[in-house]
């Protein structure tokens, strides 16, 4: 059941994105995770939705959610791979001045 809901949000989140729906593709990544708290595969389809809205805030706050999940489980667990590299690419990287 866990499986075929984290696939039904994540696809239909995808296809609102992709439609050019954002809030659409946040309420989808967000009803899955209702269901399914610790699904990296409904953050990264959230962290998706809140890039395509220009919304860095809430994609940091999202972040940083899954981040205290992952802590709670077992004693920590680490972020997915896919998930660590697609915040890279999402998030902007800080300006360093000398």
């Amino acid at each position: 059941m866990v499986s075929a809901i984290t696939d039904v949000a994540s696809e239909l989140s995808t296809r609102r994105r992709e439609a050019g729906d954002i809030p659409g593709a946040l309420w989808a990544a967000r009803q899955g995770l209702l269901a399914v708290e610790e699904s990296e595969t409904l953050y990264r389809a959230l962290f998706l939705a809140h890039h395509a809205a220009g919304d860095i805030d809430a994609l940091r706050e999202a972040a940083a959610r899954l981040r205290r999940i992952n802590d709670s489980i077992g004693g920590g667990v680490e972020m997915e791979p896919d998930t660590a590299e697609l915040l890279r690419n999402l998030l902007p990287r800080p300006i360093h001045t000398r």
